[in-house]
Parts: C-alpha cells; structure tokens; sequence
C-alpha cells in the first residue's frame, strides 16, 4: 500500500483556542523547586488537537463535549512524569490501553473516561519526545533549550499524518511505541549538532528553518499526535465505538481487528 502524507496547519490566527492549564503546572513545578524539560503550553494544545482531528468523529465529539477533562487528563499526567524514564512510561500507556475499554463496565462517567484518554494521550507525546531518557549530558543540557525553541517555532510547523499502516499497530502498545522509537537516534544527533556544530554549543535563536533541529520538532510532533491518535483509534475500536468517518481510515489497516 502506498504511504499517504496528510499534513495539519497551524490553528489560523485569531480562532479559539481550547482552555489549557498547563501553564498553571509548570508554574507550580518551577516553584516547587522541580525544573524538569517539559512540552510548552501551546505545544501541548496542538499535539492534542490535531489528535482530536484525527479520531473517529464520534470519539472526537464525545471528547470534546468533555474538553476540560480531557485536558485534565492531559495536563496532570504532564505534571506527573517529568523525569520519569521511558520504559515506566511505556508501561503506563499499556495500561490505560487495557483500562479505558473496562471504564464504561463498570458505570464510570464520560468525563471520567474522557481524563483518561487525556492521560494516555499525554503518555505517548512524552514517550515521543527524542530528547528523553538519555544519559548525553550534552542532551540534558540544552533538553529544556530545544522544547523552548519548539514552541517558539510551532506557528510555522506542520504537522504530517502517515497512515495506519506506518507503522502498524498490532495490538500491542509496547511493540508499537518501541518500533516507533527505533529510528530516533538519528533526530537527537541532528538536534545535537544543530546545538554543538564545531563542538561548542550555539544559540537556538541561530537555527533556521532548514535546519535539522526544526526537521525534528515536526516529525516529533507528527510521531506524537499521530501515535496518540492511533492508539485512541484501536481503543474505542476494542469499546465497540462508531468508527465510521475517522479520517484517513480504509478499514485495511494492519490491526485493525485487533484490541486489548
């Protein structure tokens, strides 16, 4: 099957924005003494809208519906796991995979479940980050440097979707996320050497479009919103939810029969 390429805009000037509190908790974890890098606020709110865009339409309107938990979900999650290494993260997504499914068995409200696909969401957009778990201390010095520079650039990225099949989920979220992840050695080199071009670090403020830094950013927020989108897909797929509509959907899908 040939690979498609969908690719999202930045929000248009000027049109709502949904309530974020992500601010507020990185203002609170600063306070309290605990600088870890995190994803900026409007970052956060891209990564999570374009997911929304890409859900089944009946997922996505009981989500929005539900806004303010599911950026709950989202946003505590954040709050909760910076530092945290990837393997714990991992295991944390697989299982919410197997939670959010058993939720509506059990009488749990929508906006219950909506703060977990929040959650899970967030899971996978930490796990995403190329700059995660690395014991480079170049890495963790200019880490905070490069979400900062990722956020600054966020009006001018775009956001790519390259189907179900790429890679293709099989119903094990582990699998999935660390087939993903095989290929971002090569985004924290060119990040690096965008930084330490002669072997002595350079401003973020120097790297231009073209730049390897910038390539990364947006395969790392396409990788993230794309992988969380995917993982909601096969979730409410395995709830019996209303698939038809989602975008870019074929029903050919490697996995798409399959779920927790």
């Amino acid at each position: 099957m040939k690979k498609k390429t969908v690719f999202f805009p930045p929000r248009p000037p000027g049109s709502p924005a949904p309530r974020f509190l992500l601010l507020v908790g990185l203002a609170l974890t600063l306070a309290a003494g605990v600088a870890t890098p995190g994803y900026g606020p409007a970052t956060v709110r891209r990564m999570t809208d374009v997911t929304l865009r890409l859900s089944p339409v009946s997922l996505r309107s009981g989500l929005l519906s539900y806004r303010e938990f599911l950026d709950r979900g989202v946003e505590e999650t954040l709050q909760g796991y910076g530092g945290v290494d990837r393997e714990e993260l991992i295991k944390q997504a697989e299982r919410e995979y197997i939670l959010i499914p058993s939720l509506p068995h059990s009488l749990e409200p929508f906006e219950r479940i909506a703060w977990h696909f929040g959650r899970f969401a967030a899971l996978v957009y930490l796990v995403n980050d190329p700059l995660a778990g690395s014991d480079d201390g170049r890495v963790r010095e200019i880490h905070q440097d490069y979400l900062q520079y990722l956020e600054r650039k966020l009006p001018v990225m775009i956001v790519s979707f390259d189907g179900y099949d790429a890679p293709p989920f099989k119903g094990d979220v582990r699998a999935y996320l660390n087939q993903r992840l095989q290929g971002e050695g090569r985004y924290r080199d060119g990040i690096l050497f965008c930084y330490y071009p002669k072997g002595k670090r350079v401003s973020s403020e120097s790297f231009d479009d073209q730049s390897n830094a910038f390539g990364a950013a947006q395969a790392m927020l396409s990788h993230a919103a794309s992988d969380a989108a995917k993982l909601w897909f096969y979730t409410w797929q395995s709830m019996e939810g209303d698939l038809s509509a989602t975008p870019f959907y074929t029903g050919a899908a490697d996995g798409a029969k399959q779920g927790p």
